[in-house]
């Protein structure tokens, strides 16, 4: 079943951070026992000493550990306001290494502020400014080239520390053929853009969704926040970096660097996305789709009888007759224009050729559930092992009935299971929802599905009908054969559902937003409070067809659809005036409210981004909220709480 919201409303909680139970590296554990009894003394003891090494990504990133980032990658929005992010699977990744080394005379205090910094960071470049990237080995990191960038001294794990140096110990499993990706990156710049050793904190949190009862919904994931707005008209590329290490108590340390020197840095993921058209974001891609015809057919044409078959979803295909000959015949989806109520079929079929329809009228044939019956036969002879499994399930089954109908029984012989195997069922199923039909039956034509654009639609049922009698058709060659098919009680390639709607999406909006999430309602509404949870409709069938079609199938007639994000996909940023001059921010209070003064106006408050670099003072943005929102304390969490942007949904009614 594809994931949707839940039936309970569900919030967002953020925490300020979750600590691993240790940090990545090496550890040495010691263990004594001495065994102290009455009247006995021994001084001698039993004592153990064991290596061990928690490992945890450093020098590069395992894929899986990324959720999402935000803005997609490739996306051409207006992102202007907003602060680049990435969503990471596990909840403790940023803090699983040190950033700013524990120093032996700091306090208890010191040195839990210390391990709540996150040892990534987000760097924002614009298209002048982007490095480029070298793809190299722990051994180069290690013996740099004289003109590259500088980089901490990497100490080998038995090796002494240089004193008074920035160094990193490898681990154990850490060795210097392994490759990494590292920028590098002039000291003028990326002091013009890194986050302040106080920013640090606020970039990291931990968010987590829980329903009304406080249990935990779906995942804990870490967010990384950027601190640098991207350049509206240009395209901007972001890196995740490691900065373990690479801060002490006054700051980044740039070791000495000048202006014109680089500094190098570890790049864990990158992605760029553009900042140029307002409507490529994602609601303005939403709210500008193609929606004439609303239905699943080709345009309108002026012949009269051309149009009524085109108007029921239909449309001439070139069809090879047995003879040679070559005609045009009439052929429509599944997906159709309006609900099909024919059930004048009877089944099971002999052959594809029962199912062909001829209009005397116009001289042409309609093969639509012809090839719908023999795409169903052909599918299941693709699957080796379910039409084995099918066929030898059929042949036990009409022993089993061949046994009931014996006049006795033999006191030995053992009833056969005739029961449908789970794996054959299931298959069937599918199948119904339209799980594995070539996509240019379902859409023949692209003029069908244009590019950016959004098409309604019925599920014909008999179209199903006829699909899984064609699977089921396995073995079905003798006339014995065909009615012992006819007999089955519950047959197999029943269709499950017999009113069944949806729509097929095609937009960047499916390849630039993967978390999408989608409501269907059986009720037409306009507005978010004329319609209830009670009106929604199971979603049967959420997939995305290729990297831009999305198709969703509902239970029952959808008349309301709802396309949103899903909820980890809150993104952070900047409400902005019209011409995107000024930038604010409209605080909340903890439960999410607009936060009212004593005149009951909504409090904002004004963000001046530097006008060169476009860089936001994160800790002093942060001050300014504590103050006037009285959050106390004030962390990450509540940091993330204030910059957090809603979640865009988009409506669409039929009527």
């Amino acid at each position: 079943m594809p994931e949707t919201t839940t039936t309970k409303p569900t919030k967002i909680e953020f925490i300020e951070y979750h600590q691993p139970a240790l940090k990545d590296g090496d550890y040495t554990i010691s263990i004594e026992q001495k065994i102290i009894a009455e009247e006995i003394t021994s001084d001698n003891a039993f004592a153990v000493t064991k290596n061990f090494s928690v490992a945890g990504e450093r020098f590069d990133l395992n894929p899986t550990n990324i959720h999402a980032v935000f803005p997609p990658s490739g996306s051409l929005g207006e992102h202007s306001n907003v602060l680049a992010h990435i969503i990471l699977n596990r909840s403790t990744l940023p803090w699983e290494r040190i950033t700013i080394p524990i120093n032996e005379g700091d306090n208890e205090e010191t040195k839990e502020d210390k391990k709540k910094i996150p040892w990534l960071a987000l760097l924002l470049f614009e298209a002048g400014e982007k490095p480029e990237p070298k793809i190299i080995t722990i051994q180069e990191l290690k013996n740099p080239q004289p003109n590259a960038g500088k980089f901490p001294e990497i100490v080998s794990k038995d090796e002494k520390p240089p004193k008074d140096k920035v160094f990193l110990h490898l681990e154990s499993g850490q060795h210097e053929g392994d490759k990494l990706t590292v920028i590098d990156v002039e000291k003028q710049l990326l002091d013009k853009i890194l986050p302040a050793k106080e920013d640090l904190a606020y970039l990291a949190h931990v968010r987590q969704g829980t329903d009304t009862d406080g249990k935990l919904v779906g995942d804990e994931l870490a967010i990384i926040i950027g601190n640098r707005l991207p350049k509206k008209g240009s395209i901007s590329t972001v890196h995740l970096v490691s900065i373990e290490g690479r801060y002490n108590d006054n700051g980044f340390d740039f070791q000495g660097a000048g202006d014109r020197d680089y500094i190098r840095l570890v790049s864990l993921k990158s992605w760029s996305f553009a900042c140029v058209d307002e409507k490529q974001d994602f609601k303005q891609l939403l709210k500008h789709l193609n929606r004439n015809p609303s239905s699943l057919r080709l345009p309108k044409v002026d012949n009269r009888e051309a149009e009524e078959y085109l108007s029921m979803g239909y449309l001439p295909l070139p069809h090879f007759l047995r003879q040679g000959s070559t005609t045009f015949s009439w052929y429509h989806s599944p997906l159709m224009t309006g609900n099909n109520s024919d059930t004048s079929i009877a089944r099971p079929i002999r052959a594809a050729d029962e199912l062909v329809r001829y209009n005397p009228n116009n001289g042409m044939f309609d093969i639509s559930y012809a090839a719908a019956w023999e795409l169903g036969r052909l599918l299941a002879l693709q699957s080796k092992n379910f039409s084995i499994s099918l066929y030898n399930w059929k042949r036990t089954h009409r022993q089993g009935n061949q046994i009931q109908q014996a006049e006795f029984y033999l006191p030995f012989h053992n009833q056969p299971n005739t029961a449908l195997p789970d794996q054959i069922a299931l298959w069937f199923n599918n199948l119904s929802l339209l799980k594995g039909v070539p996509f240019n039956y379902l859409v023949p034509d692209e003029q069908m599905l244009p590019i950016e654009s959004i098409r309604f639609f019925w599920v014909d049922p008999m179209w199903i009908e006829c699909l899984l009698d064609g699977a089921f058709s396995i073995g079905r060659v003798t006339t014995s054969n065909h009615q012992h098919d006819r007999s089955h009680q519950q047959n197999p390639a029943a269709n499950p559902n017999q009113t069944v709607t949806g729509f097929l999406l095609r937009s960047d909006v499916v390849a630039g937003w993967p978390g999408l999430l989608v409501d269907g309602y059986r009720q037409v509404s306009e507005t978010e409070t004329a319609i209830s949870d009670s009106d929604k409709l199971e979603l049967l069938r959420m997939e995305r067809l290729s990297a831009n079609v999305l198709i969703c199938l509902f239970q029952g007639e959808v008349k309301t659809v709802d396309i949103h994000q899903k909820p980890e996909t809150l993104h952070f940023g900047l409400d902005t005036d019209d011409r995107s001059q000024t930038f604010y921010k409209r605080l909340k209070d903890q439960d999410g409210r607009p936060l009212k003064d004593q005149d009951d106006k909504d409090i904002d408050i004004k963000v001046n981004p530097d006008p060169d670099t476009r860089k936001i003072d994160i800790n002093s943005l942060a001050t300014t909220i504590k103050e006037k929102a009285i959050f106390n304390p004030f962390t990450s969490a509540q940091f993330a709480l204030e910059m957090i942007e809603g979640v865009e949904k988009v409506r669409f009614t039929l009527h």
